[in-house]
């Protein structure tokens, strides 16, 4: 079987999800003194930067007019896609825009439809809960391919205020919310402090891989928990949080089993 990874990547701020799970139920990892930084980055620039360091994630194409939607789906070679508005707002899959259309992600089974659908997506508002009344416009979208999961993990590197260093945070219950997962599941959240001197080994990884419970997976999982602290580290980022890093069912990921990070709405 192979591991994916659903973009629910968090660079240089803290994630909600991330954030309140640290405060609330783990003190000793918590990042309630940290340092606030506003940055936030479109959908397609993390899974860019998740690309570019080696982490398996689903094809990709973005694009600015819907001819450009249509051209991205046809590079695709998939029947299985996603449209996605790249709009710096939570809620995205139920909100709706301007242009009448619902929704601000959608499953597309051609190139056609991915450029009927920017055609009332690109230029137009999209309203969420998060967004009130006002809307974000929408100046791309990122057509993805579309993969089926097996299993879903949770996993973060966050920074530890007792350590004044990284943790690791893993859990085998993913693709909800952590809070939820460590009321019902406290034992299901697994975490280790890095020493920021010494860093992190893959032996390391490998032991909290399994610790987490990716079983068969395990090796793969360490040289994806490599690859995001090298992003970390890179980035001078506060959180890396990939919710969930799942398991496709098919045991294939660009050709080869792997974990990937999936794409979230």
């Amino acid at each position: 079987m192979s591991l994916l990874s659903k973009c629910g990547t968090c660079l240089g701020k803290q994630s909600l999800q991330a954030g309140d799970f640290l405060r609330r139920i783990c003190p000793a990892v918590s990042a309630a003194s940290q340092q606030v930084r506003n940055l936030s980055i479109h959908e397609y620039m993390s899974m860019k930067i998740l690309q570019d360091a080696g982490v398996p994630v689903p094809k990709f194409a973005v694009a600015s007019t819907p001819k450009e939607a249509r051209a991205a789906a046809e590079s695709l070679e998939s029947k299985d896609m996603m449209i996605k508005a790249q709009v710096l707002a939570g809620g995205r899959g139920k909100g709706y825009f301007d242009s009448g259309l619902k929704a601000g992600v959608k499953m597309i089974f051609s190139p056609e439809e991915a450029e009927q659908l920017a055609e009332k997506m690109i230029g137009f508002k999209l309203i969420t809960k998060q967004t009130g009344e006002r809307g974000r416009i929408c100046s791309k979208v990122m057509i993805s391919q579309r993969l089926f999961t097996r299993r879903e993990f949770y996993f973060a590197i966050v920074m530890d205020r007792a350590t004044q260093g990284p943790a690791l945070i893993g859990s085998s219950q993913g693709g909800v919310n952590i809070e939820d997962v460590a009321r019902d599941s406290p034992d299901a959240i697994k975490t280790l402090p890095i020493n920021i001197e010494k860093g992190l080994t893959r032996e390391q990884c490998l032991k909290f891989a399994t610790d987490v419970g990716f079983e068969d997976l395990s090796e793969q999982a360490a040289d994806i928990m490599v690859k995001l602290y090298a992003i970390f580290l890179k980035k001078d980022a506060t959180t890396v949080e990939i919710n969930p890093l799942a398991e496709d069912s098919s045991g294939h990921c660009m050709e080869t089993p792997c974990l990937f990070v999936p794409l979230v709405a």
